[in-house]
């Protein structure tokens, strides 16, 4: 997303000390709220001990980032960049369709397992994201099954239909999320999860 940032006298630039900085600011708030989540959980994730961890103020945070779910939001955002360089890996490789379904999916969960916290709680504020919020979730979902729909369809047979690899690539990210879910409650490892991804997308 390009952003144009101005000034009280136009445009500012992008290299400018005041740009830099707040990218700077922003970036030690994201990981330092990272940390936090992932040692604590979201619930118990609180923007005044965040400010403590950044050693900025409570006002600066909200200001460059915003609260609670701007945060998360955030974090999720470059969660699911990590994700899709996964998927686009997937694509250039030149196996079967099955094979690849359970190479992609034991990679994903060897990304998300040390950040289950986070992502378990990006997974449930799904239903909370209101207004701007929820289009910018929405258009992540929607750019992560694409992927998904394009890794299906270079391993499927020809003859497979786009209904076909669209319901494949929806049971593959159900079956993940059912996953991930096993994994937060110590029902599975990383091979058993993967191995329910693969009956669940095929069954």
């Amino acid at each position: 997303m390009s952003v144009v940032v101005r000034g009280k006298r136009g445009h500012v630039r992008p290299d400018s000390i005041h740009v830099l900085r707040g990218q700077d600011t922003r970036r030690r708030i994201l990981e330092a709220a990272r940390r936090r989540i992932l040692a604590d959980g979201f619930e118990a994730f609180r923007l005044d001990d965040l400010a403590r961890d950044a050693e900025i103020t409570k006002a600066a945070i909200v200001k460059s980032v915003g609260g609670k779910a701007s945060i998360l939001l955030a974090l999720g955002e470059q969660d699911r960049d990590s994700r899709l360089e996964v998927l686009r890996h997937a694509l250039t490789e030149r196996t079967g369709l099955k094979r690849r379904v359970t190479d992609v999916a034991g990679r994903l969960y060897q990304l998300d397992l040390p950040r289950l916290k986070l992502v378990q709680a990006y997974i449930g504020y799904l239903w909370f994201w209101a207004d701007q919020d929820h289009d910018k979730v929405q258009a992540h979902i929607d750019g992560m099954l694409e992927t998904i729909r394009d890794l299906v369809a270079s391993a499927a047979r020809p003859a497979e239909t786009p209904e076909r690899i669209k319901t494949l690539a929806l049971r593959l990210m159900a079956g993940y999320v059912i996953g991930l879910r096993d994994l937060h409650y110590g029902r599975s490892d990383v091979e058993e999860a993967t191995r329910l991804v693969l009956d669940f997308t095929f069954a």
